[in-house]
């Protein structure tokens, strides 16, 4: 089955969903340095450190992952009152993720150190208590669910099982039970080797190793058609929507009832697959959430998924890092180019400016796009990384212009605007000034021809206010709409 990619448009609304993450968390810290000799008294390299640092894991990861992507996000784990559940506390709260823990007896937060020497892991340490999460724990855990679902916002939680006690049998069930009474798609990333214990899920993600484990297949099998058609027909129970395998670099399958999907990676360069999988989760989660298809969700996970593998240690993907991929992954004519919605035209844009890109603002009728038009967008584009051009709707061209003009439809004019390769969004206005289109999108510069003096140019005062400038740009003698249109007249005379 061929898979068409993601459109960017499919990334907007994730803002307005909320994913309710329930799991193991753990803290995960790295002590980062060099290699240059080897010990004396072993034989074992020495490491020079660098630096040390800390970032969330397991299902926190996952839960920080789902912050970045916009969604609201509420975490439920369990770790203690001790100085690495102080410093995942910390974390969490400075990416937005409101945290309830529970209590697992006398556990300890689980805490993994990997020492890594340039970009290569050479030894991880665990220090971890996975005492089983008793009746009253579990009963706290469905509350908090119950607690943290708001109605009315779409919604998805995820189960993220790491098998380190909190996640058991009866506390899944009690979830699932939840999701259904709310409508609420479950995502799990599994460890358990039992698919049975997760059904009532939307989909179970496991990696292809888990999935043999779980198909009770030897560990030497290989992810081949045989193999992946085995795995359905064991794994896909009653109760369990859908699978999405993860195969590596491979990427991966996604099977729902008869039908399998495979959903390629792009090509890169692997840094680290440490937490990857949490980057999928969150992806697919976000996804399901904010409308998508279960196919959408899985590849916006699967490209969630590939970034992190290009970064070293435990890695946060944001929409501004899908958005990016999308746009590399999109063919030209499924780019967003005429974006008639402001509300969606300023989300593109402040992800672009969240990406450090300089947005340049120019507008105008753009009737009968001539020379002069097009070194006045030369130029606005020049001044940035991102071109937005507002057009003067029809009915706001007649008022401008008179009854004779607009000479061409506004969807015209947008359409040659968006074919301009300075352009990269065209949007139109229906007010007789684009003062309300300024200050929705909040360009950095905005460019206006030498025919106005920058006191003049409408928005000018409204973006000194957000840090923005006004760029006069010196006209084409000579060149006009106007004039073409009266040189046709007299050709046609």
């Amino acid at each position: 089955m061929t898979v068409s990619p993601l459109s960017p448009h499919d990334v907007l609304g994730f803002e307005s969903t909320q994913v309710i993450v329930v799991g193991d968390a753990m803290l995960d810290r790295y002590v980062d340095g060099t290699v240059n000799r080897i010990s004396p008294e072993a034989p074992i390299p020495v490491l020079q450190v660098q630096r040390d640092r800390s970032v969330a894991g397991g299902a926190a990861n996952t839960a920080m992952n789902v912050a970045a992507l916009g969604a609201a996000t509420t975490l439920i784990a369990s770790w203690a009152e001790d100085e690495p559940g102080r410093e995942l506390e910390r974390l969490l709260a400075a990416s937005d993720v409101s945290a309830v823990r529970i209590a697992r007896g006398n556990a300890p937060t689980i805490e993994k150190l990997r020492v890594v020497a340039g970009q290569q892991q050479i030894v991880r340490v665990d220090r971890e208590d996975t005492v089983d999460l008793d009746e009253a724990g579990r009963a706290a855990v469905v509350a908090a669910v119950e607690q943290a679902i708001r109605p009315g916002v779409p919604a998805a939680i995820v189960i993220s099982d790491y098998a380190k006690g909190l996640v058991g049998s009866e506390l899944v069930e009690a979830i699932m039970a939840t999701a259904r009474d709310h409508r609420i798609p479950v995502v799990v990333d599994p460890k358990s080797s039992d698919i049975r214990k997760y059904r009532g899920a939307t989909i179970v993600k496991p990696n292809f190793a888990e999935a043999i484990q779980m198909a009770r297949m030897p560990a030497s099998s290989s992810p081949d058609e045989a193999t992946l058609d085995v795995i359905a027909e064991r794994l896909l129970v009653d109760g369990v929507a859908a699978l999405a395998i993860s195969l590596s670099a491979v990427g991966v399958d996604l099977i729902e009832g008869a039908s399998r999907t495979r959903i390629p990676t792009r090509a890169r360069l692997v840094s680290d697959v440490s937490g990857a999988g949490d980057s999928m989760i969150a992806g697919i989660a976000v996804g399901l959430a904010s409308g998508l298809t279960t196919l959408q969700a899985v590849q916006a996970g699967n490209m969630a998924a590939g970034i992190a593998c290009g970064r070293p240690g435990t890695a946060v993907v944001t929409s501004v890092d899908l958005l990016n991929e999308m746009l590399i992954e999109v063919s030209p004519d499924r780019r967003p180019g005429m974006v008639e919605d402001w509300q969606e035209l300023a989300r593109f844009v402040a992800i672009e400016k969240a990406a450090g890109k300089r947005v340049v603002f120019a507008n105008g009728v753009f009737d009968l796009l001539h020379a002069g038009h097009v070194a006045l967008l030369r130029e606005a584009r020049s001044l940035g990384d991102v071109l937005v051009v507002g057009v003067n709707s029809d009915a706001s061209t007649s008022r401008l212009k008179g009854p004779t003009r607009p000479l061409q439809p506004q969807s015209d004019r947008m359409a040659v605007l968006d074919a301009v390769r300075y352009v990269d969004f065209v949007t139109v206005f229906e007010q007789d000034t684009p003062r309300e289109l300024i200050r929705t999108i909040q360009p950095d510069v905005i460019v206006k021809g030498s025919d106005y003096r920058p006191d003049q140019v409408v928005g000018g005062d409204d973006a000194k206010a957000w840090g923005g400038s006004v760029h006069i740009v010196t006209l084409l003698d000579g060149v006009s709409t106007t004039r073409l249109a009266q040189g046709q007249q007299v050709r046609r005379g």
